[in-house]
């Protein structure tokens, strides 16, 4: 009697830790599934800005000023379409902050491509900050040179 006594205590001492490990494990799993998502985010910044920090630059020719136009120009339909202009728009902007066009780009000149010198970030739905909230692009300044 006294040995089924223990053995029960035993056993029930063994299904506690059991419990504890796994609880440890479910903790674990949540706080490292936060950490991951932070860097699936940087990585998704990264990825849906890399086709436009390509085109940055203190020289651009025209014609890639032209192709980073048409690019964003792919971008901002797509997030009409979608209803996703708030985070995912990008305006192409001169110094003045005036819209800039394909059609106003000389192939024959070179023009300097960046981001504002502020480097906010915000949602207002206007051109001016570098970034909108989520990490995106969210205006692109380009000036001709001298």
């Amino acid at each position: 009697m006294e040995n089924a006594s223990k053995a029960l205590i035993i056993a029930g001492a063994i299904l506690i830790s059991i419990l504890i490990v796994g609880l440890g494990v479910i903790i674990y799993n949540n706080v490292s599934g936060i950490a991951n998502q932070d860097t699936m985010s940087q990585q998704e910044r990264a990825a849906h800005n890399s086709p436009f920090t390509a085109y940055f630059g203190n020289s651009i020719q025209g014609a890639n000023v032209r192709a980073l136009i048409t690019s964003v120009n792919s971008n901002n339909q797509s997030a009409n379409v979608n209803d996703e202009k708030i985070g995912n728009y990008i305006y192409l902007v001169d110094a003045e902050n005036n819209p800039v066009t394909s059609s106003s780009i000389r192939t024959g000149r070179t023009y300097n491509v960046n981001l504002p010198e502020n480097e906010n970030y915000s949602d207002d739905d206007e051109a001016g900050d570098a970034y909108w909230k989520n990490g995106y692009i969210k205006t692109i300044v380009i000036q001709v040179n001298g």
